[in-house]
């Protein structure tokens, strides 16, 4: 039911939030959604300077595929209905990886202001 879904998604951000900290706040991104559970739907923002090449990089190199708004966002969100918290998890690896080895760096940003 739309209760279950919910949860689902309440539950999978938490956890982005959770491997936020640990692995992506370290990195210099920056939070842009709250952490109030009933503040937020299924998805969070995220902040960096690069983020349209990493958005960019995230789909040519890493399989993970973001939503990229201007000026320097990356939206994530759980598809509660197909999205596996093992999923979630590996996308936020390929994240941490992707920026910390500066990967990002070697595409061109796409130009879009929305992806």
């Amino acid at each position: 039911g739309i209760d279950q879904i919910a949860e689902k998604a309440a539950i999978g951000t938490q956890m982005m939030i959770d491997l936020y900290d640990a692995w992506l706040a370290p990195l210099g991104i920056e939070l842009n959604t709250s952490r109030v559970a009933s503040e937020r739907g299924g998805h969070i923002s995220l902040v960096h300077p690069d983020a349209a090449r990493i958005c960019v990089a995230l789909r040519e190199i890493s399989n993970v595929i973001p939503d990229y708004r201007t000026p320097n966002s990356i939206r994530l969100a759980i598809s509660p209905l197909t999205t596996s918290y093992v999923e979630v998890w590996d996308g936020f690896a390929r994240i941490r990886d992707l920026v910390s080895t500066k990967k990002y760096e070697t595409v061109e940003g796409s130009g879009s202001r929305v992806t």
